[in-house]
């Protein structure tokens, strides 16, 4: 079961993307005015998608060059900004004008969501992610359903669904404040005794952002919302309940099996082959979105663990986190604009969709041992705790006493001959003796070595 902090952050982030998303909407309402179904498609699932990208990439550089990008004002400034210029491009009345602050609102919210990932990733375990991911999804998709419905269906495109907005972001800074000050020390703060890997970004990094990129190029191709006018937009936001079941479903298979919830993601693709030839009417229309979007929440839950469970490896990865959200939001903007392109040849849309799978999958395949090299019951364990088996392994197989693997855990933090006397209460001499026995019997000359030896012991157990 999931821990009081994991579904605390996850429904946090969860109302997070309730209000982001649905105001989203409202704007895409107004667009309507102004343009023909197709260019919305393309403004809102294209254009704004792609803003949304770069807003995850923003923030990923900001993490990257300063820990302070996680101190909480940045979220509280970033819901500002999104409240503020969502309010104004539903209000302005201009076409050109509206799209202009549609484009900062979903820049900023890529922004927002990208710090609402890291912090899951930094405070939940291995074991829970999947499911908390799954649950801030479900909860954003179920709570615009509910707004949605207010007013007769109608509330997105009045004015008053401001008001809940902003209640909901006041709500979310404020819960946001409260857990930041509870656990202001949670964040990039090492208890472990392994310093952080630097392995630096390599090819199954590159594999992993081309595989997710696919994957949503899959899932947008022949798959995208066939709105017909304002007044069917409500199928976008009914659509949502059933991603709501997928994204929960995805989030308990990948916690139990990581390479389970891989697979599911890659044949759950295989829909989209389908789709597009069950779509003859409306109905049948509608009704396929609506299974399409239950099978979505597959690649959605794995786009967000891939990178985050790398992070957990390689500390340093940290930044990355949502590399894997970015990619997919870039692959739906190529998605939507080929499905669009070529919705009107369903027989080469199929055949397109069919190429790229197959490459899709047979790269997938190729690297398959190497993104996931065991399935080991190990692996539903948090950070922490593989590295405390490795630990207890490691003095075992070194036959360290028990005192020396008090010392030997000091020493992997780093800690001084003076600082380990400290902490244990005993001389520094008594400290050198036990350190002079650990490296003997590691066959380690110097405390490094013993550091990186333990490392590679770690990495390959």
């Amino acid at each position: 079961m999931m821990k009081h902090k994991s579904v605390f952050l996850a429904l946090l982030g969860g109302i997070i993307y309730i209000w982001t998303g649905t105001l989203y909407i409202s704007v895409a309402y107004t667009f309507f005015k102004y343009y023909d179904d197709i260019t919305v498609c393309l403004i809102t699932d294209c254009y704004f998608a792609i803003l949304q990208a770069l807003g995850y990439a923003f923030s990923i550089v900001f993490l990257k060059k300063s820990k302070n990008s996680l101190s909480f004002w940045v979220p509280i400034v970033e819901s500002l900004i999104i409240f503020c210029t969502g309010l104004a491009a539903f209000m302005s009345g201009q076409p050109i004008s509206s799209v202009f602050w549609g484009s900062f609102m979903s820049f900023f919210t890529g922004a927002i969501m990208c710090y609402a990932i890291t912090e899951i990733t930094l405070n939940v375990k291995f074991s829970n992610r999947g499911k908390a991911f799954g649950l801030i999804y479900a909860v954003g998709s179920v709570g615009s359903l509910l707004l949605s419905l207010l007013d007769g269906g109608n509330a997105l495109g009045e004015n008053f669904i401001f008001v809940i907005y902003g209640a909901l972001a006041v709500l979310s800074s404020a819960l946001g404040l409260y857990f930041y000050k509870k656990n202001d020390d949670s964040s990039f703060k090492e208890e472990e005794y392994l310093d952080p890997v630097k392995s630096g970004f390599n090819k199954n990094d590159a594999v992993r952002i081309f595989v997710i990129f696919m994957f949503f190029v899959l899932s947008n191709i022949g798959l995208h919302f066939k709105i017909s006018g304002g007044s069917e937009f409500e199928s976008v936001v009914l659509s949502r309940a059933f991603y709501a079941v997928g994204l929960i479903a995805a989030g308990f298979i990948n916690d139990r099996s990581r390479k389970v919830g891989a697979l599911c993601a890659f044949l759950a693709l295989g829909f989209g082959l389908l789709s597009p030839a069950l779509q003859v009417n409306t109905g049948t229309s509608v009704a396929v979105q609506a299974i399409a979007y239950v099978f979505l929440g597959l690649p959605a839950i794995y786009r967000m663990i891939i990178f985050s469970d790398e992070a957990e490896k390689d500390h340093s990865k940290f930044p990355f986190v949502t590399l894997g959200v970015a990619a997919a939001l870039a692959g739906q903007a190529l998605g939507t604009f080929m499905g669009v392109w070529l919705e009107k040849d369903m027989m080469v849309l199929v055949c397109v969709m069919l190429i790229l799978y197959i490459i899709t999958g047979g790269v997938f395949f190729a690297f398959f041992s190497a993104l996931y090299p065991n399935d080991k019951k190990e692996d539903m364990l948090s950070e922490i705790d593989r590295k405390e088996i490795a630990f207890e392994k490691y003095v075992k197989e070194t036959g360290l006493n028990v005192k020396q693997a008090q010392v030997l855990k000091y020493l992997l933090n780093g800690a001084s001959n003076g600082e380990i006397a400290e902490s244990l209460f005993v001389a520094e001499s008594t400290v050198k003796y036990h350190v002079k026995n650990i490296l003997q019997a590691t066959s380690c000359h110097n405390r490094n070595e013993l550091i990186e030896d333990f490392r590679n012991h770690y990495l390959n157990s």
